[in-house]
């Protein structure tokens, strides 16, 4: 299964088209019964995410659940929130996480701003922490989340790092270019793909999107005409720029070019999602299959991407939910 499960929304009320406020803790134990019974091995969590990894490690200590396995059933990905320039310890962090989440030890263990191993003033001691833990057994991989292109280019040519977590969807294709694919590829580098859905913008009808996204309404238009024209829901169009596995991407001229040894369905490690509810994530599992063969041209899927950098970057929305 390469769909991950997200937890942001289990410890904030996030995302932009998220009317329900943060998931209650039934729910969220409801939740990872479902995604376990799906195949679903992977939670994308962070020590940001509000009190989600407390309401994890409450589960995982069976404060709702009877089953002592749930807490070995899924590999964790966490990540160390932002660091001034005058923290120079990531160690406090990583035990707050493990201590949260009533583990050991996790699978992944990521910066969250790549600005940490960019411009802090002690970024390579800081790396050496992370390689540290490693080293001792506390996490299998480490790496980083990015935004840009060019800051995953920057940081796997600097540091020897397991997996990036990165944006990608019918929008923000910038990921999947053969530029970025051979530079994973070369470094032996996975990817962990996010914002599949754009927070949600994707599903907001035309006329409840607020007034900040006015510039981009052509390209939200074509999207949804493109699921018209194809009979298929907007999720399941989402879905089909990981569910496809299209190895043939080269987005700055549109020319095709075969990426080696299929890479893209090697190196997309991931797909991270997150629901605030089962029925959610029943939906996202059931159009991913059908997002699989949906008849869909690999042209048609470069036509909707976009690099306009207020569309694609939920960081610096200025919009308000409605």
């Amino acid at each position: 299964m390469k769909l991950a499960l997200g937890t942001v929304q289990f410890g904030l009320d996030y995302g932009i088209s998220n009317k329900q406020g943060q998931v209650d803790k039934d729910q969220v134990a409801d939740i990872l019964k479902l995604a376990l019974s799906l195949g679903i091995d992977t939670l994308d969590c962070a020590g940001a995410y509000g009190n989600s990894e407390q309401v994890l490690g409450e589960l995982f200590k069976g404060y709702l659940f009877k089953d002592k396995c749930l807490k070995r059933s899924f590999n964790i990905v966490s990540k160390i929130p932002a660091l001034t320039h005058e923290q120079r310890s990531i160690n406090e962090f990583f035990s707050k996480t493990l201590s949260h989440l009533h583990q050991e030890r996790i699978d992944t263990l990521l910066f969250h701003h790549a600005d940490n191993l960019l411009n802090h003033p002690k970024k390579h001691h800081l790396f050496e922490q992370l390689q540290r833990l490693k080293a001792q057994g506390k996490v299998n991989r480490i790496g980083v989340s990015v935004y840009s292109p060019k800051q995953l280019k920057e940081i796997v040519s600097t540091y020897p790092i397991d997996l990036v977590q990165a944006p990608l969807n019918v929008f923000d294709q910038r990921f999947i270019s053969t530029d970025i694919l051979k530079t994973c590829q070369k470094h032996n580098v996975k990817l962990h793909v996010r914002s599949l859905f754009l927070q949600g913008l994707l599903f907001i009808e035309q006329g409840e999107l607020p007034y900040y996204f006015s510039p981009y309404k052509e390209k939200l238009n074509a999207f949804t005409e493109l699921a018209h024209y194809l009979n298929c829901s907007k999720l399941t169009l989402a879905l089909a720029i990981v569910a496809q596995e299209l190895p043939y991407f080269k987005l700055e001229n549109k020319v095709e070019t075969k990426i080696d040894n299929n890479a893209e369905t090697d190196i997309i490690e991931k797909v991270v999602v997150g629901v605030c509810s089962t029925k959610q994530l029943s939906a996202i599992v059931n159009a991913y299959q059908q997002a699989k063969e949906l008849p869909l041209s690999r042209q048609e899927l470069l036509n909707l991407a976009d690099n306009r950098i207020g569309l694609i970057n939920p960081s610096i929305w200025s919009a308000e939910k409605t």
